[in-house]
């Protein structure tokens, strides 16, 4: 049962209806029932590990607490991850080692593993106390706003959210049911419109590639990068408005990601959950950049080499990791030369290096989607051989949705322009929305409901791709 899927409106409304009527205190049984449902549309294989990483984690979390001894505190921490992230991890590597090895696995386990684990090392490090009901800990792990594609959580936001869900302070509040539809339609919007509709031109490109002519190949390799960016921030769009709806908070996982101006402040606006999960859990103990230019870089390659295996077992994902490392590591190397520059050329030096960033991540990306290192290494050549070939109408999607697309990419650009602007005054593009005339709003809410309406139609054949980042 996926966000887009027809049963999923039925299923959100009867959890929020459940969730806002009973007694404060029956909350977490209903969200905790909620998860177990969901996750079960998905197999029962996968409610099954997420049973068990959530039982083993919560009792390597009382054991950790319980502990008075370093050596035991260390013993329940290191079992804990092992049953989280360390089992994910193996899973993730068994392939690249042994061609063909296959460990049972289970849907949305490369997040809630990582946010499992996240809690592990908090309890361990003192930053939050060892929760000791297991019903609300398999609330946290089970949120099925997240579960599947995160963002990923921490203990230190989530159990003091929930304590005022489930002690009554924190109430219903009709300013932010509005706030998570308008999020959730937003979110729709991205996934079904955007997303899906440059999957299926980019999917045939990626496919076909040695027909498809250089600038096609081309093309099709950095619209890659706006496909996913769409399908992933949909699906965290989703999941941040239906957390809000039912009266939580959960950290942005985007924050216009092309607006970056180098490759550093990427990773601060792409998948920042993932990129502080990283950061908090492994560059900082390795020793972050505390230790010296050389260790830093190589503090950085562990980073990037580790992400790129979470992302997928193949040997593409590691390489994708590893440019990602060289890029960090040119900007640390090349910011002496850098810096005298900063601030100079205006607004179009600005959009310049916008623009490189995007490039740099785009051909990076095409290791990440290709079937493998060859695949992509052969997609980069043709992009510059200036072969000819498949022109863009040749590959299924019809002149209109190619043109509605590009307009719809414009239309996003001068939304995420306001959004920039109103960060930069503290505010934000929610906030300017409701500055606008009712009736304004009004028309704008029910253009973009009618649209994804609209493209919800695909749903019925089964066309509509599923989000990319639940097979990770």
């Amino acid at each position: 049962m996926t966000y887009y899927s027809l049963v999923f409106p039925l299923f959100f409304a009867a959890a929020v209806l459940l969730f806002w009527v009973v007694p404060p205190r029956a909350r977490g049984v209903v969200l905790l029932a909620a998860g177990i449902w969901y996750m079960a549309s998905w197999g029962m294989a996968s409610l099954a590990v997420l049973a068990a990483v959530t039982v083993l984690t919560w009792v390597c979390g009382r054991g950790v607490a319980a502990s008075h001894t370093t050596a035991y505190r260390r013993a329940f921490l290191i079992l804990g991850l092992a049953a989280s992230a360390g089992y994910l991890f193996a899973r993730k590597a068994a392939p690249l080692v042994h061609p063909g090895a296959v460990l049972v696995t289970a849907t949305g386990l490369a997040f809630y593993g990582l946010q499992a684990a996240s809690y592990l090392a908090d309890v361990y490090l003192g930053r939050c106390p060892a929760e000791n009901s297991l019903l609300r800990y398999a609330v946290y792990t089970s949120f099925f706003p997240r579960v599947l594609s995160g963002p990923i959580g921490r203990a230190g936001e989530f159990f003091p959210q929930l304590e005022e869900l489930c002690s009554g302070r924190r109430r219903c509040d009709a300013a932010r049911l509005r706030r998570g539809l308008v999020t959730m339609l937003g979110g729709w919007a991205e996934k079904l419109v955007l997303a899906d509709l440059l999957s299926d031109w980019v999917t045939q490109v990626y496919d076909r590639w040695a027909e498809c002519s250089s600038p096609v190949v081309l093309a099709g390799g950095l619209l890659f990068s706006f496909s996913l960016y769409f399908d992933f921030a949909g699906y965290s769009h989703l999941a941040l408005g239906a957390a809000r709806v039912l009266g939580f908070d959960l950290p942005a996982n985007f924050r216009r990601p092309f607006f970056a101006q180098s490759m550093g402040e990427f990773w601060q606006r792409w998948h920042i959950s993932l990129s502080g999960w990283l950061r908090d859990y492994i560059y900082i103990p390795l020793g972050g950049g505390r230790r010296g230019l050389p260790r830093r870089m190589l503090n950085l390659l562990v980073v990037f080499l580790i992400s790129g295996l979470w992302h997928g077992s193949a040997w593409n994902f590691l390489f994708w990791g590893l440019l990602h490392a060289l890029l960090q590591i040119a900007g640390l190397l090349t910011r002496p030369l850098r810096r005298p520059l900063a601030g100079r050329g205006g607004a179009s030096m600005v959009w310049v290096r916008r623009v490189f960033v995007t490039l740099c991540f785009g051909f990076a990306l095409v290791f990440f989607n290709a079937d493998s290192l060859a695949h992509g290494l052969g997609m980069l050549e043709r992009m510059f051989a200036g072969q000819a070939g498949l022109g863009p109408l040749d590959l299924g999607v019809s002149g209109t949705e190619l043109a509605f697309a590009a307009a719809a990419l414009a239309v996003v650009f001068v939304l995420d322009c306001i959004a920039e602007r109103a960060e930069a005054r503290g505010s934000g593009l929610y906030e300017t929305f409701l500055t606008l005339p009712g009736a304004v709003r009004a028309a704008a809410l029910l253009v973009l409901a009618v649209t994804v309406l609209l493209f919800a139609c695909r749903l019925v054949g089964g066309d509509a791709a599923s989000f990319y980042y639940a097979q990770f």
